[in-house]
């Protein structure tokens, strides 16, 4: 991974992690930190609870779910594994997912199917760069427990149908997870539409919060075995940790700092988020579109009509992915990634491994001018 410690420098990572955070982060971030520690249910404070109402931005940006069936998490790994390991899969247990999926879903998995011998099937990409539909159809005749997918991959950038692939699922008598961490803030994740009943996102990507931050939605009608317990502030007197939602899922003392921060991106993404998106859409063609023109550059899913986040991922003739990385950073001040992105098995599956790729990600932050210097410093290391 290609970083610079400049705040001048072109930022185009924003699928590792957004920058700059969004506006009154850091502010609230601050204030948090300069007022008095607040403990929910734990001690009388003048301090607002701030996890109250972070839930309840979070839960009107999924489409006006009930905010007490999210549990506030350190991140999309954590939400996943409470997730993955909460649903109860035992020995036998089948389970469905894609050859697009990040590290946080893949270890886990690879995990419970050495620890609790769950039978895993990997699903691989059709002719189109899509989730392969017949092979998908094939391994649901065979009962899975559950069915996991990203919303999109942080390789390609390519967003999965997976309303459509979670409907056939949920009819063959799966549950449905999905990883919405590249597109939570950046595009419509509403688990009713998208027919998941738990959703792991995190929040300083899309939302542009800080780090630290993420969360897990489960569906009213689903309870996930309790695997952190401990102090709550609420219920002391109970020898089991309380079982309702969302304390059910939440055990220690909360990253209050980091929460109020999440709630002001969530306050700013629910003001400026459409066309902030928008923005960024367009950001992401003109990048696409420039790299396209340039000689001796292989851009990965580049078919048209093919829905996307702010990701492109590329590599150029004669480089390294890791010497364009440096280069970009030492001769062109631009922040890119390069490498396998925690994504081992897509690489395998757009001809990319072993060395990975080059990858630029977008936001509404960026300038235009940003995005034609990365297309200018692509065409002068391609000279």
């Amino acid at each position: 991974m290609i970083m610079s410690n400049s705040r001048d420098a072109i930022y185009l990572n924003n699928a590792a992690g957004s920058w700059p955070p969004a506006p009154g982060v850091v502010e609230a971030v601050t204030t948090a930190l300069e007022e008095q520690p607040e403990h929910p249910g734990r001690s009388i404070s003048p301090s607002a609870d701030v996890a109250t109402g972070c839930r309840s931005k979070l839960a009107y940006l999924l489409g006006g779910v009930d905010p007490t069936r999210i549990a506030l998490t350190s991140s999309a790994t954590q939400a996943l594994n409470i997730a993955l390991l909460g649903v109860g899969l035992a020995g036998g247990d089948h389970v469905i997912t894609t050859v697009t999926e990040h590290n946080s879903v893949l270890r886990p998995l690879h995990h419970l199917e050495k620890e609790r011998n769950i039978r895993l099937s990997i699903i691989g990409m059709d002719s189109l760069g899509a989730v392969d539909r017949d092979s998908f159809g094939t391994a649901l005749m065979d009962k899975p427990a559950l069915v996991v997918m990203n919303h999109a991959s942080n390789v390609t950038g390519r967003i999965n149908d997976v309303a459509s692939y979670f409907i056939r699922a949920r009819e063959a008598g799966a549950l449905t997870l999905l990883d919405a961490s590249q597109t939570f803030g950046a595009a419509n994740v509403s688990p009713k539409e998208l027919n998941a009943d738990i959703v792991a996102f995190t929040g300083h990507k899309g939302l542009h919060g800080p780090l630290g931050t993420g969360g897990l939605f489960i569906s009213e009608d689903l309870e996930l075995d309790q695997i952190f317990v401990g102090g709550t502030g609420i219920r002391s007197d109970l020898l089991m940790h309380p079982g309702e939602m969302p304390l059910r899922l939440e055990a220690g003392t909360p990253n209050t700092p980091a929460i109020a921060g999440l709630s002001a991106a969530l306050g700013w993404v629910l003001e400026c988020g459409e066309e902030f998106r928008s923005r960024a859409q367009k950001h992401a063609e003109a990048l696409r579109e420039g790299l396209g023109k340039i000689r001796g550059i292989n851009i990965f899913d580049d078919r048209e009509g093919a829905e996307r986040t702010g990701v492109v991922s590329f590599r150029l003739d004669g480089w390294s992915v890791e010497e364009t990385g440096v280069i970009l950073l030492q001769s062109f001040n631009i922040v890119s990634r390069t490498g396998l992105h925690c994504a081992p098995l897509i690489h395998r599956a757009i001809g990319s491994w072993p060395e990975g790729t080059v990858r630029f990600s977008v936001s509404g932050f960026n300038t235009v001018a940003e995005v034609e210097a990365a297309v200018s410093a692509i065409e002068k290391i391609a000279k």
